[in-house]
């Protein structure tokens, strides 16, 4: 939670962030988003917080800081009164949390560090032990596969980073299946999903004699802002007659994809203010690919479509970012 990158001026982290306000925008006509508890990871500039706060109106909210010093300086950065930074690591807080049977909950466990990819599915798992029907569950991990390291023999490599990934995730919830073929940029992101969903259907029983509860997957993004990050979000229920109306509410937010394997990709390069006004003026439009391919050669390229199809998508979050004098 300490030493977090500047996120706010990262075009991919600020769009995942808004895809994410967006669902539980739609969701709230469906459950009380208002009245939700959020808990997230604000460090000291609290750019969740302060969308959650402002858009959707939730004013119970708890930011998680270990370190003693960033924990100081969270505290002087608070911007809101509603917002209570508590000096203790997602782990310990965990640990001891006891949530109300009638609470309602969101959780966003950002993490970065690659290292401790074990002790945060840990509390991944911790954490779906204790919610309710109803609450919203975020994880954001690394899923970039040079993070598991570098061996001499390049032709050994994807072995070796499998290797290193089984031992920090516990034999129950590794993929049986998982292959070294897995082990690369594009397809390491989806065999994380699968680690998750793993833990999740081991912790969440849907049949008797165990809670009804289930997870129903809403979306998943990849991106990268240097690092390349996976997350996943989902939402905890006890019925599955509340799937459609789930469906039907998140149906005009066509990010929600209700599916385990398939992250929306989020490959937007750093644009200026005058690209993304000239580039604005041609969308929505049918023919907006290859007009964008063709008039701006030196942001879109033709080998990389997956690019410019990631702005077309999401151009209406992209971040505007405006110098301001206090």
């Amino acid at each position: 939670m300490a030493n977090q990158p500047f996120y706010h001026l990262r075009p991919n982290k600020s769009i995942d962030r808004n895809l994410f306000i967006q669902t539980l925008i739609g969701l709230s006509s469906f459950f009380p988003i208002s009245e939700y508890q959020y808990t997230g990871f604000g460090s000291y500039l609290f750019d969740d917080f302060k969308l959650l706060h402002d858009t959707l109106n939730i004013q119970h909210m708890t930011s998680l800081e270990k370190e003693p010093t960033e924990f100081e300086r969270a505290e002087f950065n608070l911007p809101y009164n509603c917002i209570e930074v508590k000096n203790i690591g997602s782990t310990e807080y965990l640990a001891e949390l006891y949530i109300e049977d009638d609470a309602h909950n969101i959780f966003w466990l950002d993490y970065v560090s690659p290292n401790e990819l074990g002790t945060q599915l840990a509390d991944y798992a911790t954490l779906l032990n204790i919610l309710n029907a109803g609450d919203i569950v975020r994880i954001t991990l690394n899923a970039n596969p040079a993070s598991l390291g570098k061996c001499d023999d390049p032709d050994a490599l994807q072995s070796f980073r499998l290797h290193r990934l089984r031992e920090r995730v516990p034999d129950i919830y590794f993929p049986a299946t998982a292959s070294p073929d897995e082990m690369t940029t594009q397809k390491y992101p989806v065999l994380l999903l699968k680690i998750l969903k793993n833990i999740t259907m081991q912790v969440l029983v849907d049949e008797p004699p165990y809670n009804p509860y289930f997870m129903m997957p809403l979306f998943s993004t990849v991106y990268a802002d240097g690092q390349q990050m996976l997350t996943f979000t989902g939402i905890i229920l006890d019925s599955h007659e509340k799937r459609n109306d789930i469906e039907r509410a998140l149906q005009n937010y066509p990010h929600n994809t209700f599916k385990w394997d398939t992250p929306c990709q989020i490959q937007i390069p750093p644009l200026s203010v005058r690209e993304i006004s000239e580039i604005n003026k041609l969308l929505p439009s049918e023919n907006a690919r290859q007009q964008l391919i063709d008039k701006f050669p030196f942001i879109f390229s033709e080998k990389e479509r997956q690019a410019v199809d990631s702005y077309i998508s999401f151009y209406k979050y992209y971040p505007n970012y405006h110098q301001v004098s206090f």
